[in-house]
């Protein structure tokens, strides 16, 4: 009884193979190998077929050579030529603009102290939010050196006890602290 049951799945089997490799409209590409499916492809033929391409690359060469292209002109070789740059000077690029942002002392009462290290010159702007996030007063709004930067506001009556938010922001980069008002 088993050798039937064999016979007749290894017919169907055959059968189903001849209508696949008898219909080439819907087959691209069909491979045999010692009486055994390896590949069947099956070609779309409508017009507006959806194109797949991946879009992060999975060739590492490439991937290492977009991220190199980053910045033209460094180079960790140690050859002498004046447009190396070392590994020290590669991550001083990268440095944060803005650093080590402080306001003291906190609770606030009539003044506030802003001390931060800037890695480049910049422009700074240094605003006060409220609990909403809505701007209050702009302390500070101009162009500083590179360096540490340390800075004295008086705020007098601008501002009635509470919470707020102190928004430092140079270039591309925003820090935010906290404070209380007195």
């Amino acid at each position: 009884m088993n050798n039937k049951k064999f016979t007749i799945t290894f017919s169907l089997v055959l059968i189903a193979v001849a209508l696949i490799v008898s219909n080439t409209a819907f087959t691209k590409n069909l491979t045999l190998a010692d009486s055994t499916f390896t590949t069947v492809k099956l070609k779309d033929n409508r017009a507006n077929r959806p194109v797949f391409t991946p879009t992060i690359s999975t060739d590492f060469q490439s991937f290492m050579l977009k991220i190199s292209a980053v910045k033209p002109g460094t180079s960790l070789n140690k050859q002498g030529n004046k447009n190396n740059k070392s590994i020290l000077g590669l991550v001083n690029d990268v440095a944060k603009p803005l650093d080590n942002v402080k306001i003291f002392p906190n609770p606030v009462s009539d003044h506030l102290n802003l001390s931060f290290t800037l890695s480049k010159e910049n422009v700074v702007i240094v605003k006060v939010l409220d609990v909403l996030g809505n701007e209050v007063a702009t302390l500070l709004s101009q162009k500083l050196a590179a360096g540490e930067q340390s800075n004295s506001f008086a705020l007098g009556s601008k501002l009635n006890s509470g919470l707020y938010f102190v928004r430092v922001i140079a270039g591309s980069d925003s820090v935010i602290k906290r404070i209380s008002v007195l």
